[in-house]
């Protein structure tokens, strides 16, 4: 075995081996800063267009209480979503054929 490029490579040491990942740290913030962060995206949202629905309001609401999470919110917002963008497909499609 030749020490100057490294030890012989068996088919044992090609396999790569991770060790288990870390978990996220927690999240610190307090509800206030959680809100004043939440209420800075929502406002750059706004410069780009977006328009706050009662619904997602509704949904941003649950999250500011703990009734959800945003990991639930994400969830609920991109299945409105995929709805939303079927039935824009459908209208699509329908005119195309008109």
């Amino acid at each position: 075995m030749n020490t100057a490029t490294g030890p012989t490579m068996t088919p044992e040491s090609r396999r790569c081996r991770i060790g288990p990942m870390s978990q996220a740290p927690k999240d610190t913030r307090s509800a206030a800063e959680k809100a004043r962060d939440t209420a800075e995206i929502v406002a750059s949202w706004k410069l780009e267009g977006y328009v706050p629905t009662p619904e997602a309001e509704a949904v941003h609401q649950r999250v500011a209480r703990g009734e959800i999470t945003t990991e639930e919110a994400i969830e609920i917002f991109r299945q409105r979503a995929l709805k939303l963008d079927a039935e824009l497909n459908a209208r699509k499609r329908r005119t195309e054929r008109a």
